[in-house]
């Protein structure tokens, strides 16, 4: 059976069966854009079409008391064909003595989780011990494109809202960072 195929079929229906990740809506891909930009090298750009975002409810703090995962993809580094992914924790501010928000997203953290020739992530769910990340890592004989070793990594969420990363991932041999 063709190898490209059986990717594809395995990450359509990773976001099939993931918590349902859902595409951006307009102000939180506004947002998700602004941090493509600092964190880009000025050559690479985001890829709003290929980012997804995970509703959250245990995320509380300060001013919010829910939030939202966003996977994303900033690729086009040094002008070349690299990517990165990215996952980023943003809150929803909370109404203050019936006021609005002025900004309805508030960044909380952002971590890079993959990329070419590291590891592709294709879904995000929420867990009783915070966020889950399933997608491939590579093995010595996968091509470039085309990681196909099955990987679960777990971020827990910090005091503060920052994304920390369990001591290593469920599957796999790479560690979490």
């Amino acid at each position: 059976m063709n190898p490209l195929l059986v990717l594809l079929f395995l990450l359509w229906s990773g976001f099939a069966l993931a918590a349902a990740p859902a595409s951006l809506q307009d102000e939180l891909a506004e947002e998700a854009g602004m941090l493509g930009s600092i964190l880009s090298d000025g050559r690479a750009v985001f890829f709003p079409e290929s980012a997804s975002y995970l509703p959250l409810s245990s995320l509380s703090g300060p001013g919010y008391s829910n939030g939202v995962a966003v996977l994303m993809t900033l690729g086009g580094w040094g002008g070349g064909a690299t990517n990165n992914q990215y996952l980023a924790l943003y809150a929803i501010n909370d109404s203050i003595a019936g006021m609005s928000p002025v900004k309805t997203y508030r960044l909380l953290s952002v971590r890079h989780v993959g990329g070419k020739g590291d590891r592709l992530f294709t879904g995000v769910r929420e867990t009783g011990k915070g966020l889950v990340l399933s997608g491939f890592s590579y093995a010595a004989e996968d091509p470039l494109c085309c990681p196909a070793e099955p990987l679960e990594v777990t971020f827990t969420f910090g005091a503060r809202g920052e994304l920390v990363p369990a001591a290593s991932p469920t599957l796999g041999k790479e560690s979490a960072r």
